[in-house]
């Protein structure tokens, strides 16, 4: 039985720490929303603050929105110290940040992996992830009994960074993916082809794929239910923009994609979140409002 201690219990987060639970582990759970924290009642130890969970805990899993507060948190750890202490960063992070964490936790006498996910909360909750890991081999070796208890397949991908560099790769052209359709339909949908006769016409073999189904079919049917986040993809794209800039070179696609997530999140208000599909309807209304094209 592994002392683990989980800090982010969003939709993914909260199906991890279920099955550590499920599995016999002493789990120790912090949320910033204290509702969060309220199904894990009676279930694990409720923890004040990250400290708590630091205290109580040799394996610390981070599931958080991104970099900025991965980097917080780790702060409130290197104040405590991080000595004898795995960190496993679940989070979609920036990785040349996860790569400057990896030096002041080695240092530190701490380790670090980063092991991102491929998957949905319902995949989470039934322990069937797919992950990506980066970090020293002996590490990922060592971790494998955790990581068996929520996936169902763990990938080493190389040095410390590799995992974050491999979902970000995977995110930019399947989110980019997705923003094209959502351009598609609004643009020949005005050109006078319904989005159901565009959609059977997309449905080719070139095309044809797991993103394509799942947004396609929010945009021919004109409804947009939050399954992930705007502000999340809008996020995870920025960071790709980011290694761009890193290295002097043009976002190009890139660019145009962050362009369309920008405009459709000024339609979100306060305390609300966008589905990810949500930049169709704003393309919808912008091709409405062309008369050119009427």
């Amino acid at each position: 039985m592994a002392k683990i201690g989980f800090i982010g219990l969003g939709n993914i987060g909260k199906g991890i720490a279920g099955n550590f639970i499920a599995k016999g582990h002493a789990l120790t759970v912090f949320d910033i929303s204290r509702e969060a924290m309220t199904g894990f009642q009676a279930k694990a130890k409720l923890a004040a603050d990250e400290r708590e969970v630091l205290q109580n805990s040799d394996y610390i899993f981070l599931s958080l929105p991104n970099s900025d507060i991965v980097e917080g948190v780790m702060e409130k750890f290197f104040a405590a110290g991080v000595e004898g202490k795995t960190f496993i960063d679940t989070s979609t992070s920036y990785p040349l940040s996860t790569r400057e964490l990896y030096k002041k936790i080695k240092a530190a006498g701490g380790a670090l992996v980063d092991a991102p996910l491929l998957g949905s909360p319902a995949e989470a909750e039934a322990g069937a992830l797919d992950i990506v890991v980066g970090g020293d081999k002996e590490e990922f070796d060592r971790l494998g009994p955790l990581f068996e208890c929520y996936c169902r397949s763990y990938k080493y991908v190389g040095e410390i960074g590799n995992g974050h560099l491999s979902k970000l790769a995977i995110n930019f052209c399947a989110l980019s993916e997705a923003l094209i359709f959502a351009q598609v339909y609004p643009v020949m949908e005005k050109l006078g082809m319904p989005r159901e006769q565009l959609y059977g016409i997309l449905n080719c073999e070139p095309l044809s794929n797991w993103m394509f189904h799942f947004y396609s079919k929010k945009y021919v049917a004109g409804e947009y239910p939050l399954d992930f986040a705007l502000s999340l993809g809008t996020k995870d794209l920025a960071y790709m923009k980011k290694l761009c800039n890193a290295l002097n070179v043009p976002g190009f696609i890139l660019d145009g994609a962050l362009d369309l997530c920008h405009e459709a999140l000024k339609a979100q208000k306060p305390g609300e979140a966008l589905d990810f599909s949500y930049p169709c309807k704003t393309m919808s209304e912008l091709v409405g409002e062309n008369s050119m094209l009427s």
